[in-house]
């Protein structure tokens, strides 16, 4: 992925400029990215936001200066831009020792300079220590489904079963969603333009059953059918891209995310794509929040078809 080097190139530009005026605009362009989804992606796999890792890292120096100089400790708080009390505080929250303990004891505790690194174990890709890409296996499912055929048929599709589930559904926020546009979002071919774009195409929303609803030819007056069956590549999708007008495009965001598909792939023996004309599947997370008011999915993963060969 290129953009790995991008992202340790940023890193390095902000080891360089620790104890300057960091440019948080520069490091995301040296990323490849904008500011927000630089700082957006920061978080998903460093687990903290950029604030915190550099305030870490600035801290781990300080840390040292107090084991390996003779600098007074005042001194030493001053010149990472504290006064004594509040230097203190962070000390003890970065170490669990007080700055005076350290300067006779010493510290264990490192936090060294982040490095992104992709790693392929077992079926499973991971950025650092988080899972960006697995395998999952799905057989013998069943679903209920609302089918729309217009132009934004995402919106009518998941309003018609956001409004049965209301009615008929009382655990709505535990269950598994599932989304296709069986021909494509673009059937016609066309290239994704911005997040207002409205296209004509068929979308299937599926809603998954649970223990005997699988039994039932019909639940709550909808005929009950095979959910989606086979290997399928997943991944959480980071709602991170946005268009020109800085609204969120969620689908611009899926197709950031398909990029680790593409590397798993090319970097796992035994396994091959089995979505020729670039069908995916849409798994949408929802809380109760979305069913009274709609708007944006708490959280999106995408399907991606895989043979074993």
């Amino acid at each position: 992925m290129d953009y790995i080097e991008g992202l340790n190139l940023s890193i390095a530009y902000i080891e360089d400029n620790l104890f300057e005026a960091i440019d948080y605009e520069k490091a995301a362009r040296i990323a490849g990215m904008s500011k927000p989804t630089y700082q957006r992606f920061f978080l998903l796999i460093a687990n903290m936001t950029l604030d915190e890792y550099i305030r870490k890292r600035k801290l781990q120096y300080a840390v040292r200066e107090l084991t390996d100089t003779e600098y007074k400790i005042i001194d030493i708080a001053v010149k990472y831009g504290y006064n004594s009390a509040a230097f203190s505080r962070a000390i003890r929250n970065f170490t669990g020792n007080t700055p005076s303990e350290i300067r006779k004891e010493g510290s264990s505790v490192r936090f060294p300079k982040l490095n992104f690194q992709i790693r392929i174990n077992e079926g499973e890709m991971t950025m650092n220590e988080t899972a960006i890409v697995k395998i999952e296996e799905h057989r013998n499912e069943k679903v209920v489904c609302f089918n729309a055929d217009c132009v934004d048929p995402e919106n009518e599709a998941w309003g018609q079963m956001s409004e049965w589930c209301k009615k008929n559904v009382p655990d709505r926020t535990a269950r598994r969603y599932v989304g296709v546009a069986s021909s494509g979002h673009h059937p016609q071919g066309e290239e994704h333009q911005n997040a207002s774009e409205h296209i004509k195409h068929p979308y299937k929303a599926m809603m998954y059953l649970v223990g005997d609803e699988c039994d039932q030819e019909e639940f709550h007056g909808l005929k009950v059918e095979d959910a989606p069956s086979g290997l399928f590549l997943v991944n959480d999708v980071t709602l991170n891209q946005f268009d020109e007008n800085d609204r969120l495009d969620i689908a611009l965001s899926m197709m950031k995310a398909s990029e680790a598909f593409v590397e798993f792939i090319k970097k796992t023996a035994g396994y091959e794509f089995d979505c020729p004309t670039g069908i995916f599947y849409e798994e949408h997370i929802f809380l109760e929040e979305w069913f009274q008011n709609g708007g944006v999915p708490n959280g999106f993963r995408m399907w991606v078809p895989i043979i074993k060969i």
